[in-house]
């Protein structure tokens, strides 16, 4: 009978210890889960703010927006010119044809009675 009840507490105590570790591993999934998506929402709010300085400096009309080509010919290096302050800072590296303007959509043409 003592060997049952023995036998029956070391499985309780290795059951408890299962569950605790069970509980341990869960619960840091979850923080790291949520403390990675509080981490990028903070990088990407602060980069709004970040990104929002230099655009109002393009809504007022105090800089220009110079695309350099580079040897490939498809990749264009942007250079930003503040008129105010005359000093020039890189932008970024994209691609060459998002400077230029849409084609603007054509309407079909409309039939009139003549007027």
């Amino acid at each position: 009978m003592q060997a049952v009840s023995a036998r029956r507490d070391l499985r309780r105590s290795q059951e408890t210890r299962a569950k605790f570790w069970q509980a341990i591993v869960a619960s840091s999934f979850v923080f790291v889960v949520v403390g990675a998506s509080l981490f990028l929402g903070l990088v990407m709010v602060i980069g709004t703010f970040v990104e929002g300085g230099t655009n109002q400096l393009t809504v007022e009309g105090r800089t220009g927006r110079v695309a350099r080509a580079l040897r490939d010919g498809t990749l264009c290096h942007f250079i930003v010119f503040d008129n105010k302050t005359a000093q020039a800072v890189e932008d970024r590296i994209g691609r060459c044809d998002e400077v230029k303007p849409k084609p603007k959509a054509e309407r079909p043409p409309t039939f009139n009675w003549g007027k």
